[in-house]
C-alpha cells in the first residue's frame, strides 16, 4: 500500500530516518537510508521496526550492527532489519579497525600463536590482512565485525497484539533475545499473547552470497573510496557492477599492478554470479585479483575519461587549405570579359597547344 504525501505514516517514516541517520553509534546508517520511499508502508513498518530495535541496543550491539552493515551486501530495509535481528551470528572484536590492530590482536589473543623470540618480527599488518582475506568481515568505527553464526530465516512476518496498535516485524523462527524484545514491544508477557496477521517467505528473491576477497595497491584502494563517497555506492555495489559490466560485455584486462604497498577490499555477490565468475576465470585462466583489479582500472579510467571530457574544450578542425590552383576560372574569365566568341576559342587554341602542367584529379574536382 502506498501512503498519500499528507498522510501522517510519511512524516513518522522521516522522522525514523532522520533519528537513525543522527545516531553517533551508527554513522554509516545514512549510507543504508537513501533511496528509501517514504510513501509506501511496507518501508513505514520496516523503518519502524528498526527503530524499535536499535532503541533498545547496548552501545557493544550497535557496534556490531555498524560493522556487521559493511561486512553484507545491503539491499533494502529487509536486509538491514534481517541483519540487526541476527546479530547473534556475528563476532565482534572491539577496537580493532585496521589490519594492523586484527594482527596484533590475533597474537595477543592466542588466535595465532607467537614465541615471545619471534613476536617483535611479526608483521602484524600483513598477518591482519590475510587473515580479513580468508574470513571476509569488515571494520566499522568501534571495532571488526565477522559472520560467524548461520543467518537463515524461513519466513518474515507481521506480528500483532491487542495491547498495542502497531506491528511488530520480525524474521521467523525467532532467537531467544527476539522473542524476549517481540513481548516487549507488543506489551504482553507471553508469544501466545500475539498473533500473525500477515506471513510471507523470507525474501524469495533474495540469492545465496559468496564472498570475493582480493588484495589490491593502497593508491587504487584509495581512489575507489573517492569513487564510492563521489557516487554514493557501497563497495558491494561498485564491484557486483564492474564484474556485470565485464562479464556483458567483456572488456580487456589490465596486467602489471603493483602489490608493493597493498589494501585488502572484500565484498560479497550473489551466487549465481559468483559460479559464472568461476567459469569466466577457468576460461581465460585467470585469478580473482587479476580479474578484479582489472575491472576496478577500467572503471576508475573510464570514469576519469568522462570527468576530463566535459571539462576539455571542443577542438576546432584545421582548415582545408587549396593545394592546387583551379585553371577552369582563368579560362573562362576571357568568355565573359567582353571577348568575342571566335577570340576566345583561338585563346583556348593556343593554351591547348602550350605544355600543360598535369594536376591529380581528386584536386581539380574533375576526372581529367
Amino acid at each position: 500500500m502506498r501512503y498519500g504525501p499528507d498522510n501522517p505514516k510519511v512524516q513518522e517514516t522521516l522522522t525514523f530516518i532522520r533519528q537513525l541517520n543522527a545516531n553517533p553509534s551508527l554513522p554509516n546508517m545514512k549510507n543504508y537510508l537513501q533511496h528509501v520511499d517514504v510513501l509506501d508502508s511496507d518501508a513505514h513498518n520496516s523503518l519502524r521496526q528498526i527503530f524499535e530495535d536499535v532503541s533498545t541496543m547496548t552501545e557493544e550491539e550497535m557496534d556490531t550492527l555498524a560493522a556487521a552493515l559493511d561486512a553484507e551486501s545491503i539491499n533494502g530495509l529487509d536486509d538491514i532489519l534481517l541483519i540487526e535481528q541476527s546479530l547473534d551470528a556475528y563476532t565482534f572484536w572491539p577496537d580493532v579497525t585496521t589490519d594492523k590492530e586484527l594482527g596484533t590482536y590475533l597474537v595477543e589473543s592466542n588466535y595465532v600463536w607467537a614465541s615471545p623470540d619471534i613476536a617483535p618480527y611479526v608483521d602484524y599488518a600483513m598477518l591482519g590482512a590475510s587473515y580479513y582475506a580468508a574470513h571476509g568481515g569488515a571494520y566499522g568505527p568501534k571495532g571488526y565485525a565477522q559472520r560467524t553464526g548461520v543467518v537463515d530465516p524461513v519466513f518474515k512476518a507481521v506480528i500483532r497484539s491487542a495491547e498495542i496498535e502497531e506491528p511488530a516485524i520480525a524474521f521467523l523462527p525467532l532467537h531467544a533475545k527476539q522473542v524476549g524484545k517481540i513481548t516487549g514491544q507488543l506489551s504482553v508477557r507471553e508469544v501466545s499473547e500475539t498473533y500473525v496477521e500477515e506471513l510471507r517467505c523470507a525474501k524469495p528473491e533474495r540469492q545465496e552470497l559468496e564472498q570475493i576477497t582480493v588484495k589490491i595497491d593502497a593508491a587504487l584502494h584509495s581512489q575507489v573510496r573517492e569513487y564510492l563517497d563521489a557516487h554514493n555506492m557501497t563497495m558491494a555495489e561498485f564491484v557486483t557492477q564492474a564484474l556485470d559490466n565485464e562479464l556483458h560485455p567483456k572488456t580487456d584486462m589490465k596486467e602489471g599492478a603493483t602489490m608493493a604497498n597493498t589494501r585488502t577490499l572484500a565484498i560479497q555477490i550473489p551466487e549465481e554470479l559468483f559460479q559464472r565468475i568461476k567459469d569466466y576465470l577457468q576460461r581465460n585462466n585467470m585469478t580473482q585479483k587479476q580479474f578484479l583489479i582489472g575491472l576496478i582500472e577500467d572503471e576508475l579510467e573510464r570514469d576519469l575519461t568522462e570527468r576530463e571530457a566535459e571539462i576539455d574544450a571542443v577542438s576546432e578542425e584545421p582548415e582545408l587549405e587549396d593545394k592546387y590552383p583551379t585553371q577552369v576560372e582563368e579560362a573562362d574569365v576571357g568568355y565573359f570579359s567582353g571577348e568575342s566568341e571566335e577570340e576566345a576559342e583561338e585563346v583556348y587554341e593556343e593554351e591547348q597547344a602550350a605544355p600543360q602542367e598535369s594536376y591529380p584529379s581528386y584536386a581539380m574536382g574533375i576526372s581529367m
